[in-house]
């Protein structure tokens, strides 16, 4: 399960939401396919891949590699983590 980090500070822009880590001050920027993601957290990655397939109409793997590189991006900024 992909879970937000408590302490982000997230604003919704519309077409994007920032996102901001207060610890480290840096900010976050997700695109169209970052927000399906960010807005249904906490969520198991399977349901996150099958939210960007129904979304964008795309296959599984291109989903999966999309879902995972993102999640990983942002874990390495501290803004989520993973619980079994």
């Amino acid at each position: 399960m992909w879970i937000k980090a408590a302490e982000v500070l997230e604003t919704d822009l519309g077409d994007e939401i920032v996102l901001m880590h207060p610890g480290t001050s840096e900010m976050f920027s997700l695109n169209s396919a970052g927000r399906i993601i960010w807005t249904r957290l906490p969520a198991p990655e399977a349901q996150l891949v099958q939210a960007l397939m129904t979304q964008f109409e795309i296959d599984e793997a291109t989903a999966t590699q999309d879902v995972r590189a993102l999640l990983e991006d942002l874990k390495d900024r501290a803004l989520v983590h993973h619980e079994p």
